[in-house]
């Protein structure tokens, strides 16, 4: 049993999959780390920092890179005009980005990995990266008999 002021509880996080047909097929920021080489053909879903830092770190080594999010922008939270200069400079270097698309389906084919958008869009990439956010690792840690509110994912509320 211990005392205190302030407890700080640092549970930490894991990367989420989106919940779509084919899910095992993509990787994650985690496993993007070691990857034994580099995408030719990448498709990434997500519009936060991580995902806008593997395109542009893909892009400047070679790969051609393909961008998926939700919004209109990337970098959602972020100041508008900042992240509209982003946006213009991410197509800039070449990388394609698709606003308001979210991708439906994951298949594996002898050309590569088969993406299909929810507007009915097609196309093979050697790599599907989900950069769509993190969920505490808090589950285990019965939070709640001892009165630590959590939120519906797991975070402790502050």
């Amino acid at each position: 049993r211990h005392t205190t002021k302030h407890i700080l509880i640092a549970t930490g996080s894991r990367a989420t999959l989106v919940n779509i047909p084919g899910k095992e097929l993509a990787i994650t920021s985690d496993e993007a780390l070691s990857l034994e080489e580099l995408p030719k053909r990448a498709v990434i879903l997500g519009g936060g920092y991580i995902a806008v830092e593997f395109a542009s770190i893909w892009k400047g080594l070679g790969a051609e890179v393909d961008l998926f999010y939700r919004k209109e922008l990337p970098l959602r939270g972020f100041d508008d005009e900042m992240r509209t200069v982003v946006a213009s400079n991410l197509e800039g270097r070449g990388i394609r980005l698709h606003p308001g698309t979210n991708l439906t389906e994951l298949s594996k084919t002898a050309d590569g990995i088969k993406v299909v958008t929810d507007k009915g869009d097609e196309l093979i990439a050697d790599v599907v990266l989900f950069a769509t956010g993190r969920a505490p690792n808090s589950n285990r840690l019965n939070l709640e008999a001892v009165g630590v509110e959590v939120d519906k994912i797991g975070a402790i509320k502050v």
